[in-house]
């Protein structure tokens, strides 16, 4: 089969054998593919520069016995500013832990894609947003994969007792918090503040999912709802920006 062309976002890269590497590539068309760099372990490889992980790259890649195989590549977006800092660092490990858990249909894995690469742009470039792009990024992956609702907030089906005004029950399982199925521990209080916010990152436009801004209160609802939304629809426990509790 002849060599073909592709863009994608290098999401994991990772040793093999004594001097090549696998990466782990999203892309719009083909979904997760792996490709092997070969060779690229080496003092002076020519395609050494491509086998970091969070770049936006034009591949080359040939095809033999159903292995992909890098022969040449070309970065569109670096996205070197991440490794500036901890927390972006462990936002886009986390990001990219949670592309290659999520099932990625063809039919949402453009979406995915364009989401990623919006995701590590921003996050290379914002590093003070760190807490709302991880969280923007969780609530959207999750509405591309079905798992979120639009939540109305005029509906008393959410708000909650008590003294405190516009405060909403979430039930991080999905459905409404009058089914009497679920357990309790599966709500969560949220100010108007931060449902709303969700329903932003839900459905607005991709380009301006991570231009939002919230104060820190929010910023800290807002990422420990998604945080349990997420380990309980991709069933797995997300727990790693707890490395940052001790910074």
């Amino acid at each position: 089969m002849d060599p073909f062309n592709c863009r994608g976002l290098i999401i994991r890269s990772s040793d093999y054998k004594e001097k090549d590497r696998l990466l782990s590539v999203l892309t719009a068309d083909r979904g997760l593919i792996t490709i092997c760099a070969k060779g690229v372990a080496k003092p002076g490889a020519t395609l050494a520069f491509v086998s970091m992980p969070y770049m936006l790259c034009d591949f080359v890649v040939s095809v033999s016995h159903g292995y992909y195989y890098l022969k040449d590549a070309s970065i569109i977006e670096s996205n070197s500013k991440i490794m500036e800092s901890l927390e972006q660092m462990t936002v886009a490990a986390h990001i990219s832990s949670c592309l290659i858990d999520c099932t990625l249909q063809s039919e949402n894995a453009k979406e995915a894609y364009e989401l990623a690469v919006y995701a590590y742009y921003y996050l290379a470039n914002n590093k003070d947003k760190y807490l709302l792009i991880y969280s923007a990024f969780n609530w959207r992956l999750l509405s591309i994969a079905g798992f979120t609702v639009l939540y109305d907030l005029s509906s008393p089906s959410y708000v909650a007792s008590g003294d405190k005004p516009n405060r909403y029950l979430i039930n991080i399982a999905g459905g409404i918090n009058s089914d009497k199925n679920l357990s309790r521990t599966f709500d969560r209080l949220l100010d108007e503040s931060a449902v709303r916010a969700l329903n932003y990152f839900a459905t607005c436009d991709l380009k301006k999912l991570f231009t939002s801004t919230a104060d820190k209160k929010t910023e800290r609802d807002l990422k420990d709802l998604t945080t349990d939304y997420l380990s309980v629809h991709f069933d797995k426990k997300y727990d790693s920006l707890s490395v940052l509790n001790n910074i």
